[in-house]
């Protein structure tokens, strides 16, 4: 068993349902988690398809609640964006660039291979300066309120296998292979890949 909790990051797009989700039920069962976006821009629904409303990554996200508070709370209390949002300033200050963060991490878990992508670009791309290993790993999860909250649960649990492993370099592949057998969620695991802070 690692003498250390893990150091977890999670990503996605703009660090907002799923990140944010996951980052907070990891939080509470003692894991050194932090949450990051991939995006240029944070995007959020707007009220239609093609019109989303559009923050910078410094924007707090108290002031994106109240931006959109003042815009349609009837709409954006009903597609559950204030509570995404309220919860989310609960847990730190505004959304976050993983290609502005320098920390070291054991595992990053994304949710679209899209960001996947993403993330294992950014790593390779970087200076050396350490031959720190950090396994990357892909759920594919809805970006939906009710799987984001389902899909954090499997996540934590995902994370807990990972942090009872004797020897996680050398077991992660296995692990990850018995908990797709026995949990139908987790049918769209991509392969870990293994990057290294170079």
């Amino acid at each position: 068993m690692p003498h250390r909790p893990l150091q977890v990051a999670l990503v996605c797009l703009s660090n907002q349902n799923w990140s944010m989700e996951v980052h907070n039920i990891l939080s509470k069962r003692g894991f050194r988690v932090q949450s990051f976006g991939t995006g240029t821009h944070v995007k959020l629904p707007g009220p239609a398809a093609d019109k989303p409303n559009v923050y910078d990554f410094r924007i707090p996200y108290d002031r994106t609640y109240n931006d959109l508070l003042r815009k349609d709370k009837e709409l954006y209390t009903q597609n559950v964006i204030l509570h995404m949002l309220d919860r989310n300033k609960r847990i730190k200050s505004r959304p976050e660039r993983l290609q502005n963060c320098t920390d070291l991490f054991d595992l990053i878990l994304t949710c679209q291979e899209r960001v996947y992508d993403q993330v294992v670009e950014d790593l390779n791309s970087r200076e050396q300066e350490t031959c720190h290993p950090v396994h990357v790993i892909n759920v594919d999860i809805q970006d939906k309120h009710k799987e984001a909250t389902l899909g954090a649960f499997r996540i934590c649990e995902l994370c807990q296998c990972i942090q009872h492993t004797e020897d996680m370099e050398n077991q992660i592949n296995e692990l990850l292979q018995e908990f797709e057998e026995r949990t139908s969620f987790c049918s769209y695991f991509l392969l870990p890949d293994v990057c290294f802070y170079l």
